[in-house]
């Protein structure tokens, strides 16, 4: 009994930060998005402490508060978007899972919950929040143009920069597919290193995720790699399937590499001993210059095969 009631009571604490965070995520200018993107973790904490059955009345309790507070949609669409990472990441630290396939799984659930949620949107508001979304980035693009012409560039300029701009936002829908699968596993990550670090204050311990170092990706997807390669640099006019395949496979594999040629960076810096400082720059400069970032794609492709580090064996 006793026991019992201290999971309700901790259930219902955490209930009440997820309710928190979603008035601060709604609330707040710029903080407010990282509290949107860490809302499971309360969710999360109690499925960790108490099970399944807890993490789901909380997960209820919350929502059902968020609704009478902020609006019944959005209730439902913290519900969707988020309710499943809270529930699934919960479950895999409550059940001891090691941190790779507590990762696999909050990452699937992530991109379950991001179909939900749009599929969400279009039956509650009968628009598509997609459309919705690329409306705004089509309204700044034209705001941008007035924005240049005050701003004294000549016509040519203006002209030059809105193609750029509108080439940019059909990328940007070309590669929607690839992004939402590419954000699933950064969102989950994010989440479980915040409810780990809550836990580990609490007394919980955990598995140790692998070192950055020795991260390294199964061989096989070199292969859609290199033939997303070949078909956007020799078939632009493959079929419009075919490309728009090509294009997400690419910026997906491309994605992966670029993580593990990182970890080719950190290795080969700890290995010859290099200051700390290095690596900041190495991660500064690979998002800021595309040159770089791309040639860190290509070591972390030509690691797959060539296994500088010779982790092969070990292989994740």
């Amino acid at each position: 009994m006793v026991r019992k009631t201290s999971e309700m009571v901790e259930a219902g604490i955490l209930a009440a930060i997820a309710v928190l965070f979603a008035i601060l995520g709604a609330y707040l200018p710029v903080l407010g998005a990282l509290f949107s993107f860490l809302w499971p973790v309360p969710i999360a904490v109690c499925g960790m402490r108490n099970g399944l059955r807890w993490s789901v009345m909380s997960l209820i309790v919350s929502c059902a508060v968020i609704g009478s507070l902020l609006g019944p949609v959005q209730s439902l669409s913290i519900m969707a978007m988020f309710g499943l990472l809270g529930l699934v990441l919960g479950e895999c630290m409550h059940r001891g899972f090691e941190p790779g396939k507590t990762l696999f799984y909050s990452s699937a659930a992530t991109l379950v919950s991001i179909v939900l949620s749009i599929a969400l949107g279009m039956l509650v508001m009968g628009t598509n929040p997609v459309d919705m979304m690329f409306e705004g980035l089509q309204q700044a693009l034209q705001e941008s143009e007035a924005y240049y012409r005050e701003a004294g560039m000549s016509e040519a300029d203006i002209a030059a920069a809105v193609q750029s701009n509108k080439e940019l936002l059909q990328t940007i829908r070309l590669i929607l597919p690839a992004s939402f699968i590419v954000c699933s596993p950064i969102l989950a990550f994010a989440n479980y290193m915040a409810a780990r670090k809550i836990l580990g204050k609490m007394g919980v311990a955990f598995a140790p995720l692998p070192p950055f170092t020795s991260w390294r990706v199964p061989e096989r997807l070199i292969w859609p790699y290199a033939l997303s390669v070949i078909v956007m640099a020799f078939y632009s006019d493959a079929p419009k399937f075919v490309y728009d395949l090509a294009a997400n496979l690419q910026m997906l594999t491309s994605v992966v590499f670029f993580v593990q040629g990182l970890a080719v960076v950190f290795w080969w810096l700890n290995k010859n001993a290099k200051p700390r400082w290095w690596g900041t720059m190495a991660i500064i400069l690979a998002f800021a210059v595309q040159i770089i970032s791309q040639m860190i794609v290509l070591l972390g492709a030509f690691e797959t095969v060539l296994d500088y580090r010779g982790l092969k064996k070990r292989s994740l």
